[in-house]
């Protein structure tokens, strides 16, 4: 009877356990993922650079004469042309200044005229030895000094009208008045600014990039710009210029970059980012950024006994509904994608969510 029951329970069990790796193999884990076919695609590596920018030509206009500002004709936002009178001083003593200095010169013209006369009647006299030579050289003199003194008088016409139309702010080139900085009937001295004047056609930046991202720039180089005040559009700009010596303080080297076809919408001292494209590769391996998951190994020189610290880059990939760790090189990453060069090859399928939960050996479901 002993042996009866103990048979029993014995054949119990294993119908317990027997039912239980049944419903075990019923309840496998598959682990639910959304994947990535690999496939060839251009990357480029870039730089990323914050700064403002700056009208291609823009000048302050300063007076040139300490007087009262009388009139002015232009206001923020208005076009100008080259030469454009955008404010005046008061003048009339500059006026009259010119007016006397006309009456001068013509004076003297007239004295420099009948003294060239006289000159011209002496030096006949004198080549028919009619007079001696000292009466020829006292008009010979008189005739010098009246022609020195009609140069003079036109030197003082010429500064007078300087400073007259010194009294005339204009524009140095065609553009937009930025800033009018006085008002009317203010009184203001020489050196003082009046009207800022920009291209705004013409814009530019003057950038700082590391030293130690200088390699890969050069003059001529295509700039994306983005401006955070104006979305859901980009802007194109050049490397004009390149600094010949990086900046021993901030290790820094200075590029200019002149931007190309820009609109009314950007404005001189805009905040902008610069994607200045280092290297370009046309046809690479490409996989989303976040699929790549980084382990740090730690390996023992046996010869010195130092650790050195080794940076694994691995991806699961799905095979037969199976996810496999591989390794990875990568290349180029930027803006959220990677360039794997080797590990994978074109058409395996990368797990891009749930990388992250999912074991090696494990059983996965794509879905959509």
């Amino acid at each position: 009877m002993k042996k009866y029951f103990l048979f029993m329970i014995i054949a119990v069990v294993a119908l317990t356990i027997g039912c239980g790796e049944d419903k075990e193999k019923k309840t496998e884990k598959t682990v639910p993922v959304k994947v990535y076919k690999v496939k060839n695609d251009r990357i480029e590596n870039a730089i990323k650079i914050t700064g403002s920018i700056s009208a291609g030509e823009d000048v302050i206009v300063y007076a040139k004469v300490s007087e009262r500002v009388e009139r002015i004709f232009v206001k923020p936002g208005d076009r100008v042309s080259q030469g454009q009178t955008l404010a005046v001083q008061y003048n009339a003593i500059f006026r009259q200044g010119v007016e006397a200095a006309e009456s001068a010169v013509k004076s003297a013209e007239v004295q420099a005229k009948l003294v060239a006369q006289d000159y011209e009647r002496m030096k006949t006299l004198f080549d028919q030895r009619a007079i001696s030579q000292q009466q020829f050289d006292q008009v010979k003199t008189q005739n010098e000094s009246v022609e020195l003194m009609l140069d003079q008088a036109k030197v003082q016409l010429k500064q007078a009208k300087e400073q007259y139309d010194n009294s005339f702010i204009k524009a140095p080139f065609s553009g937009i008045a930025a800033s009018v900085f006085v008002e009317a009937n203010q009184m203001v001295t020489a050196g003082i600014p009046i009207v800022q004047v920009i291209n705004p056609r013409n814009m530019k930046a003057k950038i700082k990039i590391p030293s130690t991202d200088i390699k890969g720039i050069f003059k001529g180089q295509n700039v994306k710009i983005n401006f955070p005040a104006v979305s859901g559009k980009s802007y194109f700009g050049i490397i004009s210029q390149i600094d010949q010596a990086v900046d021993q303080f901030t290790k820094n080297l200075q590029i200019e970059v002149l931007i190309k076809n820009p609109d009314d919408m950007i404005k001189s001292g805009m905040f902008a980012e610069f994607l200045i494209e280092t290297d370009i590769k046309e046809s690479s391996l490409i996989i989303p950024e976040n699929s790549i998951q980084s382990r740090t190994e730690v390996m023992i020189d046996r010869e010195t006994g130092l650790q050195n610290s080794i940076r694994k880059y691995l991806v699961f990939i799905v095979k037969n509904d199976v996810a496999q760790l591989v390794e990875v090189k990568t290349g180029i990453v930027n803006d959220g994608r990677a360039e794997i060069l080797s590990g994978l090859k074109s058409g395996d399928v990368v797990i891009v969510v749930g990388q992250n939960i999912v074991k090696a050996g494990e059983k996965v479901k794509i879905i959509d």
